[in-house]
């Protein structure tokens, strides 16, 4: 039975954190991020320090994992959390 529900907190804790993550060095590191992107998995182009609507739309895409990962964080505390909590503080 705790082998299950560790299994269950790992899952939610790499949905949280893997777009959390990826998110912020998005918004922190556009061409970075891309150029990783770009060595990793060969979809977009690297972009040149010149290239501002590149990097403009890295952050945007960061901006929306990190809302993303907001949306999970919340669905989890909402369902999941604050039934718990007030379930434990009831008895």
């Amino acid at each position: 039975m705790r082998g299950m529900v560790l299994q269950l907190i790992l899952i939610y804790v790499v949905l949280c954190t893997v777009p959390l993550g990826l998110g912020i060095y998005l918004l922190l590191a556009p061409r970075r991020g891309d150029n990783f992107l770009n060595r990793a998995f060969a979809i977009f182009p690297p972009v040149q320090p010149e290239d501002r609507s590149k990097k403009l739309f890295y952050q945007a895409l960061g901006f929306g994992l990190v809302l993303v990962s907001r949306f999970y964080i919340l669905q989890i505390y909402t369902n999941i959390a604050s039934p718990l909590i007030h379930f434990l503080r009831s008895r």
